[in-house]
């Protein structure tokens, strides 16, 4: 008996095929896992050694920060498992009064909250010198420190770009491990423009990175404060990444525990200071998110063979039966 199958079933059947040996490569497409991300309807998590300098706005839905050298104050929350690798960082932040001689600063890091201290990557918007300049600042775990200004004479390539108080900007850091380095985007609130955006080095690992924070630890000018608020803070590791064992975890901070004010009269030892190896971006050119590793055989990427096993078998009898 010889079977004929029609041209558009045979068609279909061949599709089916190649669906189960080829998968779509949308299915294992994307931007990486969101380890932790906020907009401060509730502060959940954040911890402070000064309850009076930073809190939670309910009203605001945001975080209210007041950084003066020399207290040691510092708002942090610990993150559920230890960052290794590159990583993203968007936060975004509206400075309501910067004094001269005060920075603002937020970044990740460890335990020891120190701004000076590595490893971190840290974004400063501070009012020394050289004026109201945007910085990105990479200290590695060894201690060596890079920074890049937004303007000429602190490393830009490109034209000065200076904040403002009560402007909100959003803020983007990204570490690329493989590159050793970090690049820093910053947008004006309702603007797609980027008004400053540079890279710098990392001199050494960044690794074991635990805590989220702004801090006043590291810096020991008292008197200047830099106050207003943070929000919308979201930290995004490639997919690869974000399935890590448990026992790597981190574990919160009491919120009453007060470390020493930091002192403007003990200097540090020669030897545990940062070394500054300063090395400015060749670009101002936004990098983008590396693309997410291709699936392993412990990702699912669309639909196997033997999930389509059962449907191609109903097709083939139901075309014996009808084209006997």
């Amino acid at each position: 008996m010889h079977l004929h199958i029609p041209p558009l079933l045979l068609a279909f059947l061949l599709l089916c095929l190649a669906g189960a040996f080829f998968p779509s490569s949308a299915a294992s497409a994307g931007d990486g896992s969101v380890l932790y991300s906020t907009d401060f309807s509730t502060a959940d998590g954040w911890i402070t050694n000064s309850k009076d300098r930073f809190y939670p706005d309910v009203g605001g839905g945001r975080y209210h920060y007041l950084l003066e050298g020399g207290t040691g104050g510092y708002a942090a929350y610990a993150l559920p498992q230890k960052v290794n690798g590159q990583f993203v960082l968007e936060f975004d932040v509206t400075p309501m009064k910067t004094d001269d001689g005060s920075t603002f600063r937020f970044g990740i890091g460890t335990e020891k909250k120190d701004s000076q201290r590595g490893p971190l990557l840290m974004t400063e918007l501070a009012n020394k010198k050289d004026g109201r300049l945007f910085y990105l600042k990479t200290v590695s775990k060894e201690n060596s420190l890079n920074q890049i200004g937004s303007s000429q004479s602190t490393g830009s390539p490109g034209a000065t770009v200076r904040f403002e108080d009560n402007t909100t900007y959003h803020v983007k850091m990204t570490y690329y491990a493989a590159d050793n380095r970090a690049s820093i985007v910053v947008q004006q609130q309702g603007s797609p423009d980027v008004i400053f955006t540079a890279s710098a080095p990392v001199s050494g690992k960044m690794e074991d990175l635990t805590y989220l924070y702004t801090t006043a630890i590291g810096d020991g000018t008292s008197g200047p404060q830099a106050e207003g608020y943070i929000d919308n803070i979201k930290l995004t590791l490639p997919a690869s990444q974000a399935a890590v064992n448990p026992a790597g975890t981190t574990s919160v901070q009491t919120t009453g525990e007060t470390p020493a004010p930091a002192s403007t009269k003990v200097a540090a030892k020669p030897t545990e200071e940062p070394t500054k190896v300063f090395t400015p971006g060749p670009t101002r050119t936004p990098y983008p998110l590396p693309p997410t590793p291709a699936a392993t055989p412990t990702q699912k990427s669309g639909f196997g063979f033997m999930t389509l096993l059962p449907a191609l078998t109903a097709g083939a009898v139901l075309a014996i039966r009808r084209y006997r």
